[in-house]
């Protein structure tokens, strides 16, 4: 090897070091991922963080969360001199320093010089950075961002006891009390069991909730006396408490970046209901605590969606406040290093939504919820039948427990109120519990407050391998009350009334049998005294004076003789009681056919609909199923024709056809007449037709009749069929026209949206 070719292989050496040095991912080898859920992987090995990048396009395209490692940061003057060079190098502006507000080194920046891909390689590279990571979007689900208005309706039930609310709207508050009021006709007992909490406390206005969400409508009238205020800060244009916000008077918009949080959107102000509207006072809802005074905090937009760097901004302001809980209604995919470290950084509460991906989030953990911490609570939604609602995530390690999440009534924006789904929903029965434990107990913890809620649940058979509880939030349990005691106590009474009762009954069963025994003993007795009898009558027979007296002796003698011949008669009357009860036993052989049926009839003119429920007993069935039978008006439907050419052709019109269109809509736990459904099935066209194979112990089926087009009378047939074993015979109605039908269990997530109509009231 000659000098040249040596100088070659030695520079070839010195570069592969050099890029191993400045470079650490091109020498290393696989290795496990910190965040293995995360799109920008985050991989930390004790004091040294590394990241593999991978680009999402769930975060904002021109900013990144950068943190510095605080042992180098000695001095602010060296710190501000390290984050100034890095920055230049990166070519990037800080848009936001989040080290004056409880997290030291941490800042946001607005990439400006170069592609974010390559500022992120170069803070990566940087010594003095600990870590770099996008800054992720977040936005509500689907499920959460429509709901259904709905005006108070007048309360379907009332009850004397001291505490309870006058509000109009309770009767539809299923969460607070499930008495299978209507329109849920829900189980009874399935909810916090609210009443009784009450009767510890209603809540205090020196405890704050910091609601991080879409804002809060600070004017509507059910919340207005219970939104926060800043008592360090007046509206005069300067940042009179020093926590670097102007005029935050009533909390702050991190959105638009200033003082006005009002809800834009609805779902902050339907959280904020639930959670505490004032309760008692006679108008709309009640919350579960009723003084709680909250603090908006607006980090979600009109359309429900935000970035990460504005919820730790909101996190930071909440704990620089000393806000003891904060209702985190929102969840994600990604996980942010940065977000955890803002929630680590506070001694608050955090009660967070497990998501609505109906997903196992064990596998597929939604964020901030999944975060292991002793300070969250991690929440999924619960039907008003007491079970787990089918779009909700579960996870026995990373979703704690379950709070009522389906049709949930409450306050909304524009001073409204409306119905949504979701585990947003459940979320704040659990705060407001939250609420109340710091009420009665303003010195207890953080780890106590959740050691009382989880520790305090309803465990329910449908919750059990769902959730680490296996329960249902009880918000009377947590509070310790002693009220609910009594009820297991109860129940022992007629337990113990009921077994002095058959005691009695085997004492009176032996009188009998003795009196039974003794009764065949006679009949042979009596046998021998005709006999007896019959021996000294030929005696007397030479003294005629005494055959009177003879006479009279065989006269009682028929009687004796007549005597055992009822005693024969009852004796077989028992026995062939005995031989007719097994013929009913064995009647039911014939093929198992309809257990129950229903007929509904009704008249529907276009676009409207009505709705029909069917509850499925815990014993349940074999089989569903609806046929739909249409006669449309009008003869041949001139007045559609006319009504189109001429342009007023519109939603339920009072033009008609002869031959009108009517569709079936199924949705499973879920009224179109109170929420956004999707519906499990689906039929339409003449003689329109759908069945479910085993469907939900426990569930209540919601059918829709829309009129697509034209008017006309209905006829909806249901038949249900209860049969035994695996494979039961059914007599069924042939399946014409079909669409949509099959088992229930493991049946496909829903995907045909119910349509708004205009529904009527049956």
């Amino acid at each position: 090897m000659n000098f040249s070719e040596k100088n070659i292989l030695y520079a070839g050496i010195g570069i592969s070091i050099l890029l191993c040095l400045l470079i650490p991912s091109v020498c290393a080898g696989p290795s496990d991922n910190w965040f293995p859920d995360n799109r920008w992987i985050q991989q930390i090995s004790g004091q040294n963080y590394q990241n593999t990048i991978q680009i999402s396009e769930e975060h904002a395209p021109d900013r990144l969360i950068v943190r510095y490692k605080p042992e180098s940061m000695k001095s602010q003057s060296a710190m501000m001199s390290v984050q100034a060079m890095a920055h230049a190098e990166a070519g990037s502006r800080v848009v936001r320093d989040l080290s004056t507000s409880g997290v030291v080194g941490m800042q946001v920046v607005q990439v400006t010089g170069t592609s974010l891909t390559r500022a992120m390689e170069i803070y990566e590279t940087n010594p003095d950075v600990l870590y770099v990571e996008p800054d992720y979007r977040i936005s509500l689900s689907p499920i959460e961002k429509t709901g259904t208005s709905a005006p108070i309706q007048a309360p379907s039930f009332r009850a004397a006891g001291t505490g309870w609310p006058n509000d109009p709207g309770y009767s539809q508050l299923w969460g607070l009390e499930n008495t299978g009021q209507t329109p849920f006709y829900g189980k009874t007992g399935a909810d916090i069991k609210a009443p009784l909490a009450w009767g510890a406390t209603t809540g205090s206005s020196s405890v704050v909730i910091a609601l991080i969400d879409t804002g809060v409508d600070y004017s509507h009238p059910d919340l207005s006396s219970n939104i926060w205020q800043n008592p360090g800060e007046y509206s005069n244009g300067a940042d009179d408490d020093g926590n670097g916000y102007i005029d935050d008077i009533r909390g702050w918009n991190f959105v638009s970046k200033n003082n006005d949080p009002m809800d834009d959107n609805g779902h902050g102000t339907h959280c904020a209901g639930t959670m505490a509207a004032v309760g008692n006072n006679g108008i709309g809802v009640t919350g579960v605590s009723w003084n709680t005074k909250i603090m908006p905090l607006k980090f979600l937009d009109s359309k429900g969606s935000g970035y990460t760097s504005d919820a730790i901004s909101a996190i930071l302001y909440a704990t620089q406040k000393g806000v003891p809980i904060i209702s985190c209604s929102f969840s994600g995919p990604g996980e942010s290093l940065a977000l955890k470290e803002a929630i680590d950084s506070s001694s608050a509460l955090f009660i967070c939504a497990a998501g609505n991906a109906g997903a196992n989030s064990d596998i597929t953990p939604q964020y901030p919820a999944a975060y292991p911490s002793s300070q969250i609570i991690s929440v999924a939604a619960s039907t008003y039948h007491d079970t787990l609602a089918t779009f909700s995530n579960y996870g026995t390690s990373s979703v704690d427990l379950a709070a009522p999440g389906v049709s949930i009534y409450s306050t909304t924006k524009a001073g409204g109120y409306s119905y949504l789904n979701g585990t947003s929903m459940a979320v704040p029965y659990v705060t407001g519990t939250a609420a109340l434990l710091k009420a009665r107990n303003p010195s207890i913890s953080t780890p106590q407050m959740k050691s009382k809620i989880l520790g305090s649940c309803d465990v329910l058979a449908s919750l059990s391998g769902k959730v680490a509880t296996g329960g249902r939030l009880n918000a009377a349990k947590a509070l310790d009350v002693s009220i609910p005691t009594p009820t297991p106590t109860i129940t022992p009474v007629p337990t113990v009334t009921h077994t002095p009762t058959p005691s009695p009954t085997p004492t009176f069963t032996p009188v009998p049998t003795v009196t039974r025994t003794p009764t065949p003993s006679p009949t042979p007795t009596f046998t021998q005294i005709p006999t007896v009898t019959r021996t000294p009558t030929p005696s007397p027979t030479p003294t005629f004076t005494p055959v009177p007296t003879v006479t009279r002796t065989p006269t009682p003698s028929p009687t004796p003789t007549f005597t055992p011949v009822p005693t024969v008669t009852r004796t077989p009357t028992p026995s062939p009681t005995p031989t007719f009860t097994p013929s009913p036993t064995q009647g039911p052989v014939p093929p198992c056919g309809v257990y129950k049926k229903d007929l509904q009839s009704g008249f529907l003119r276009q676009g409207q609909a009505a709705v029909y429920g069917y509850y499925i007993p815990v014993d349940g069935r074999s089989k569903i199923e609806w046929s739909l039978t249409v006669r449309g008006t009008c003869g041949a439907g001139q007045g559609i024709a006319t009504a189109a050419k001429t342009g007023g052709l519109k939603d339920n019109n009072n033009a008609c056809a002869g031959s009108s269109v009517f569709d079936l809509y199924v949705c499973r736990d879920c009224n179109p007449q109170n929420s956004r459904c999707y519906a499990n099935y689906y039929a339409y066209g003449p003689n329109a037709y759908t069945s479910i194979t085993k469907p939900a112990s426990g569930s209540t089926y919601f059918v829709m009749i829309f009129a697509r087009s034209g008017n006309g009378m209905y006829d909806l047939q249901m038949n249900s069929y209860k049969c035994t074993g695996n494979t039961p015979i059914i007599v069924a109605s042939a399946e014409q026209g079909m669409q949509m039908a099959g088992t229930d269990s493991g049946v496909s997530p829903a995907s045909i949206p119910v349509p708004t109509a205009e529904f009527v009231q049956l």
